[in-house]
């Protein structure tokens, strides 16, 4: 029997691989919303921050470079303190002794008078404390005649029933009449140490009205240069500030000084140079607050013949109020014009002293020997003169004071 023949088996074809595309499939868009946005901002803004703070840093570089440079000068070799020449010591009536010398006689603070007759039991020419000048109480402006640098004082008002050639007098700086436009005072402070910078201020146009500290180098010469230059001259009489951290400097006068260190400490101050029509305080925000002790400095300021600037560097001061009962001529500042080294506030300041000027007929105002100052001094003095203010020595402002009590 024939067999059936089988057929093979096929073999299973294979499923061809599906063909890959050649395109790229491109990955879904993101919707941008509020967070993005967000993020967006906040990298800008931190950008934007950075670069402001970037232009600060440079800026405060630039001021603690000038600082440094400031500082430079005045710890230089020709700004080292000096000590001064031996000088006589004060007694406790706070008068010359009797055996002083012409010389000692001559410097300024101690009373000379011309007249044998009105000598008292100290040696000393002049009438005593009881017989000095009225304490100004009120600060009115009034016309004023001169008074010539080394002048005997003759065109002192008639209230002055004391000597007429107290060194506050006798040293003014000369003044213009200013009929009734109102006038502004400048006194610049710390004044010395920094020898180059003080001689700028000595070329800003014046009268104006330099104090100097007592423990700078070549003081007479400076001081001659000043006056030579016809502005007026006081001493910056360094005191205890109410921060401990503060250094007021050698010689500085501390609420912790018994009488004796006072009087030996003024004593080496004011007999530093010749010149001077008075003190103001560098400083002082604790020693002027204590009546006790600034009761001492009125006695030997009275007997010296010296009038007191109180540049107020606390509204606890009792500079002006002591003066006053003790009969020492006195006055007190106004405006600060520099407790910022910046040219915007110092401008500020300036206006804000022709406002008080405008206001009470005077100013008051007290800065440094900066260049930011100086250099804004230079360009303002012409500008308010134009405008009909008159600048004069703190003196001037004082005579007035001292007229309007009697009228």
């Amino acid at each position: 029997m024939a067999r059936r023949a089988t057929r093979a088996p096929t073999a299973k074809r294979k499923k061809a691989a599906p063909k890959k595309s050649t395109r790229k499939k491109t990955a879904p868009k993101k919707k941008s919303g509020g967070i993005g946005r967000l993020m967006l901002g906040g990298a800008f803004v931190a950008g934007t921050l950075s670069a402001i703070i970037a232009v600060g840093s440079m800026l405060e570089l630039d001021r603690a470079s000038d600082e440094f440079g400031r500082a430079a000068d005045q710890s230089a070799p020709n700004y080292a303190l000096a000590e001064p020449e031996p000088t006589p010591k004060l007694r406790k009536d706070y008068k010359l002794s009797e055996n002083a010398n012409v010389s000692e006689r001559g410097r300024t603070g101690y009373l000379v008078g011309e007249n044998s007759e009105t000598t008292r039991s100290t040696g000393q020419g002049g009438q005593g404390l009881t017989d000095f000048v009225p304490a100004p109480a009120a600060r009115k402006p009034d016309q004023g005649g001169e008074i010539l640098p080394g002048d005997s004082g003759n065109d002192v008002p008639v209230a002055t029933v004391g000597p007429t050639n107290q060194p506050w007098q006798k040293y003014a700086a000369l003044t213009q009449d200013t009929g009734d436009k109102p006038v502004i005072a400048i006194v610049i402070d710390d004044a010395g140490l920094d020898q180059p910078r003080t001689a700028k201020t000595v070329d800003l146009p014046g009268p104006i009205t330099i104090s100097y500290l007592p423990y700078a180098r070549d003081l007479q010469a400076q001081v001659n240069a000043a006056r030579k230059a016809g502005h007026e001259v006081m001493l910056h009489m360094p005191m205890e500030p109410s921060s401990a951290s503060v250094d007021p400097g050698p010689h500085a006068l501390l609420a912790s000084y018994d009488r004796q260190k006072i009087l030996n400490e003024m004593s080496w101050m004011l007999d530093r140079f010749d010149g001077y029509v008075g003190v103001n305080n560098h400083m002082g925000s604790k020693f002027t607050a204590d009546p006790e002790r600034m009761r001492i400095v009125m006695e030997v300021m009275k007997s010296r013949g010296l009038m007191f600037l109180d540049s107020r560097t606390s509204a606890d001061s009792v500079g002006y109020s002591t003066a006053s009962s003790f009969g020492v001529p006195a006055i007190t500042r106004d405006i600060f014009i520099d407790d910022a080294d910046d040219a915007a506030k110092i401008a500020d300041m300036l206006a804000r002293t022709e406002n008080v000027a405008r206001k009470q007929g005077f100013a008051i105002a007290i800065g440094h020997p900066r260049d930011l100052t100086i250099g804004a001094l230079h360009k303002w003095i012409p500008e308010i003169q134009a405008k009909g203010f008159v600048l004069v020595p703190i003196t001037d402002v004082l005579r007035r004071s001292m007229q309007s009590v009697t009228g």
